[in-house]
């Protein structure tokens, strides 16, 4: 990470500065931008938000809500908090623009809700052609079956492709070393997983060895994991916390579950469906629920699928 300088005195201000100051703000509303630059609507503003630690380093971590797909992990410049993968934190920081990519910084009022959280943020497979939008920022992704085409020597970072670019299309999608480091093989096939970081261009970061796997990898690329779990819509949206959710199925989908979460990755509701091919609707009466956002996953052993839940 590049070198930073706060300020005593803002460090000061703010360790004093009482948490109800600062409005509730969930990732997804840090990160959501229709700007070109990218930046978030919150830039240089104070916030309390919170999530799912999906990665740890030296100089902080990521943090990203329950089961999002999108637009909902945000990297956290903090040297004095140390918390595990899967460890559910609230805190208050401020948005910043690091070099292009949103970060959040000066962290207070850190509270450390629960841990071992880590199967309510499985990484969401994406493609090469697509990890450079600014909705896949800060977020745990997977790139399945790309293939090592160079090693930058003097960056220290490997270029890799897949089937989802473009034929003769050079690559600028990079997997990087920050966290953690492996020797990948020029044209050998991996599947990767880690944290997308921006400096220059978009970055995954893998966390360690378990997110590298260069022996279950398949030839057919990305093209076969798609979502059968198509068309998923919420409504009313917001409501009084009684909703209806409605799910186009492409297919037979047996053991599905469907999980309603808060930002913090506590499970308000919880039920295991068998769905047919076709369209659906499911009731769902939460009407006791607090006013704010939540987030409403179907997903099944090969499928995941989330929507925002507004309560008001």
């Amino acid at each position: 990470m590049k070198a930073r300088v706060l300020t005593l005195a803002l460090a000061l201000c703010l360790t004093f500065a009482a948490k109800a100051q600062y409005p509730n703000v969930t990732l997804y509303n840090i990160q959501y931008t229709t700007v070109a630059n990218g930046n978030s609507p919150y830039m240089n503003q104070f916030v309390n938000t919170g999530g799912i630690v999906t990665a740890s380093y030296g100089s902080g971590y990521y943090v990203q809500t329950t089961r999002a797909n999108q637009w909902a992990g945000v990297n956290v410049y903090d040297k004095t908090h140390a918390p595990a993968v899967g460890d559910s934190i609230t805190f208050t920081g401020e948005v910043i623009e690091y070099y292009s990519e949103t970060e959040m910084q000066t962290i207070t009022n850190y509270v450390t809700v629960s841990t071992g959280n880590q199967a309510l943020t499985p990484p969401t497979v994406v493609g090469f052609d697509s990890i450079q939008q600014e909705k896949y920022e800060g977020m745990l992704v997977k790139i399945k079956d790309a293939t090592c085409v160079r090693y930058n020597a003097p960056k220290a970072w490997y270029v890799f492709t897949d089937s989802t670019m473009t034929k003769g299309k050079s690559s600028l999608d990079t997997v990087d070393n920050i966290n953690y480091t492996y020797p990948y093989s020029k044209g050998k096939n991996y599947s990767v997983t880690g944290c997308v970081h921006f400096e220059y261009a978009n970055w995954i970061e893998p966390r360690n060895k378990l997110d590298i796997d260069s022996i279950n990898v398949t030839a057919v690329g990305i093209a076969n994991y798609v979502n059968d779990l198509a068309d998923i819509n919420v409504y009313p949206n917001p409501s009084n916390g009684v909703f209806t959710v409605s799910v186009n199925a492409l297919a037979n989908e047996k053991n599905t579950g469907i999980t309603l979460t808060d930002i913090t990755g506590r499970i308000i509701y919880t039920e295991q469906l068998d769905i047919n091919a076709g369209t659906h609707t499911l009731p769902i009466n939460a009407g006791t629920l607090a006013k704010g956002c939540y987030f409403l996953q179907l997903s099944n052993a090969q499928y995941s699928a989330v929507k925002k839940v507004i309560i008001n």
